[in-house]
């Protein structure tokens, strides 16, 4: 399937950070720890999986090789089709797709979306595929930048610019996008602010404020 590669797509033009690589894996990281708690042994689908550049996946922090691990059965999909034939060709099950509009023809326990819904242009068309792919009960996992964390906060006051990823299209809070799920048919039914880097961790601010990032995990419910 040649879905062509859209402008806006960096792919390996980002590069990897080189020191992250290793043969091991950061089981202790907020996102992995909190995506592996709900996938394992379970049938996953990870959208987004190449995460930018293909060589992440020395990297010690990409999430899909912790899910490889632990889950039951694990696909992974990606836009990226360079760098879905590059993880194809080191033995990883993925394939190319658009997360705004697919159809596997399957059902999943769980569907991990890390790091990809602040790149997407239309969040309704993304939670009607992921709806249409989970089984009764199952769950759809998110991970993206959190608006409130405090850097963030700091730029907006004294630059008015808080500057993004250009792939980046989207802040999403946890309030949004509950509102968003319940139309989906899909409620929140936890989330946790995290960050990587210690510190971020230490810093005596409160949870919302201190963290990079939040992790959400909602329930197919209709």
């Amino acid at each position: 399937m040649d879905l062509g590669r859209p402008n806006w797509l960096l792919g390996n033009s980002i590069k990897p950070n080189t020191q992250d690589f290793s043969e091991k894996i950061a089981w202790h990281d907020h996102k992995i720890r909190f995506a592996v708690h709900y996938c394992r042994d379970k049938d996953v689908l990870d959208l987004g999986c190449v995460q930018h550049n293909p060589e992440n996946y020395k990297s010690r922090y990409w999430l899909h090789k912790a899910l490889a691990i632990v889950a039951k059965s694990l696909e992974g999909m990606d836009l990226y089709e360079e760098g879905v034939e590059y993880l194809k060709n080191v033995g990883y099950s993925v394939f190319i797709g658009n997360a705004e509009c697919f159809n596997t023809g399957k059902k999943y326990d769980v569907i991990v979306a890390g790091d990809l819904i602040e790149h997407l242009e239309n969040l309704g068309n993304f939670l009607t595929c992921c709806k249409l792919h989970l089984r009764p009960k199952g769950r759809l996992l998110i991970s993206t930048p959190n608006p409130w964390y405090w850097r963030f906060v700091v730029k907006a006051i004294f630059l008015r610019r808080v500057n993004a990823n250009p792939e980046h299209t989207l802040w999403m809070c946890p309030t949004v996008l509950g509102q968003l799920l319940s139309r989906h048919g899909m409620k929140i039914e936890y989330c946790e602010y995290g960050s990587r880097y210690i510190k971020d961790r230490i810093i005596p601010l409160p949870s919302g404020v201190k963290h990079a990032s939040f992790n959400a995990s909602a329930i197919n419910v209709i």
